[in-house]
């Protein structure tokens, strides 16, 4: 064999000893957002909170995220010059549904070990995917001969134009840390401190109430008229609602609130009987210039059971 041949399968065996490492790290990447999601949660779930965290994070790392990286994993394995492509692209997938997951605040919240994990999701999946590259530029290097040249010049070409996609989509998150929503995703939180914390709707904790005109959604032949006056008092961890005038799916008890999905919600709960369950939500708020004090806020009413299901929605103003 000559030293030409023998250089070669060095560096071919070097290129596959990259996508090994590579795939390595994806699993780390993998692994960490999933020790996240089901790491122990500070406070007790409420039911609005495991309903909207199913849908948009825990079914799709279990049912498409997991899938996805598996086989992107096993193909990133296979000793081929083209194989680091999949451990490429798994490690943009990681990135991008690890954002996915950082802009979700309330999980922060509840869970919070979950800052930490997606950190080390971030690094590790930037890892895999530079190290994808490195041995994609071995294999690219190997093969090049004279008949192979023009080819070995576009491969590099490309792989250039996905060297900065991938920084693109991995680094700014891992510069920036998972306790803020950063990176390509961020722009999908507006205001992403506004209305996070209680404090931000009570101002240091004094009641604050809020006012609006409603309408009722379902069901909309109940009534002769569907709009509403609303009142919403925050007290002291407790919140009640006033509808005027007064509806068979209105409420004024006192009721605990807590932050939930998606962290910039307040909702406050009531429990009906049988399969009956009421929920009060104030959503998308709206602070002051240059403040986290909520100013304003969707209201949303929502009660479920049977033939039951009504709705009211409108916006809330701040009053005092």
């Amino acid at each position: 064999m000559s030293a030409r041949g023998t250089s070669w399968n060095r560096l071919n065996r070097l290129a596959y000893i990259l996508q090994v490492i590579a795939v390595g790290a994806l699993a780390v990447a993998w692994l960490a957002i999933g020790l996240g999601l089901f790491s122990r949660s500070g406070v007790d779930l409420e039911a609005g909170d495991r309903f909207a965290a199913n849908p948009t994070v825990y079914w799709p790392f279990l049912f498409v995220i997991s899938p996805l990286l598996f086989v992107t994993g096993l193909f990133g394995l296979l000793p081929y010059p083209f194989a680091p492509g999949g451990t490429i692209a798994g490690g943009i997938v990681a990135s991008l549904f690890a954002q996915w997951v950082g802009t979700e605040l309330y999980l922060s919240d509840l869970k919070p070990e979950l800052p930490g994990r997606l950190e080390t999701s971030f690094g590790a999946a930037c890892f895999a995917v530079a190290v994808a590259f490195t041995a994609a530029i071995v294999h690219v290097y190997s093969t090049r001969s004279g008949r192979t040249r023009v080819a070995s010049i576009r491969g590099g070409a490309g792989l250039v134009i996905a060297i900065l996609v991938s920084a693109w989509v991995t680094i700014p998150p891992l510069m920036a840390g998972s306790g803020a929503p950063s990176g390509v995703l961020a722009g999908l939180v507006a205001d992403a401190y506004c209305g996070r914390k209680v404090s931000d709707w009570m101002d240091d904790g004094q009641a604050a109430v809020y006012t609006g005109d409603v309408t009722q959604q379902l069901p909309v032949k109940a009534v002769p008229d569907n709009r509403f006056g609303v009142l919403v008092t925050l007290r002291d961890g407790m919140g009640s609602v006033e509808i005027t005038p007064p509806t068979a799916i209105s409420f004024r008890d006192e009721l605990p609130f807590s932050s939930g999905p998606p962290a910039t919600e307040l909702l406050l709960h009531q429990s009906g009987t049988g399969n009956l369950s009421a929920f009060t939500r104030l959503r998308d708020p709206k602070c002051e210039s240059g403040s986290n004090r909520v100013v304003s806020a969707n209201y949303y009413y929502e009660e479920y059971g049977g033939t039951n299901n009504s709705s009211i929605q409108g916006r809330v103003f701040r009053s005092r």
